[in-house]
């Protein structure tokens, strides 16, 4: 559980939030196991779900060049949380992975109930989304 706030602590959406408030977020993120080479989404995916990665490695390509690799305690997907946008990289694992798995339906759900957390969530995407468009 700690580790996960730890992360949560390091997306630029959450890091706003209260303990507390991310608390209640890590109640909706589910841990899953995935075997090594396996495609978590395609580039053009409808994104759904943002990724934490407890162990193991994974590779974000587009096409055949390489974008990144990530590794224990990295995170992807984020942006899909709030906007449903197609995925613009495919990820796939390198290696065995248990990965937290934070659904938009379930995040949305959790916005619904709590209006602090959403606007403080909202606010901080639009500053990001702003940046990255500068």
């Amino acid at each position: 559980m700690n580790l996960i706030l730890t992360i949560l602590h390091s997306v630029p959406f959450f890091q706003t939030l209260t303990d507390e408030e991310n608390h209640e977020i890590i109640e909706h993120i589910t841990e899953q196991f995935y075997p090594a080479n396996y495609k978590l989404f395609s580039k053009g995916d409808m994104g759904d779900a943002m990724y934490i990665i407890k162990s193991g490695m994974v590779k974000v390509f587009d096409g055949e060049k390489e974008i990144a690799s990530l590794g224990d305690e990295e995170f992807f997907g984020e942006m899909s949380l709030i906007e449903s946008v197609p995925r613009n990289a495919t990820v796939e694992t390198l290696s065995d992975c248990e990965i937290f798995v934070l659904k938009r339906e379930d995040f949305n759900k959790l916005l619904e109930k709590n209006p602090e957390i959403a606007q403080k969530v909202k606010a901080a995407y639009a500053a990001r989304k702003a940046e990255n468009e500068k």
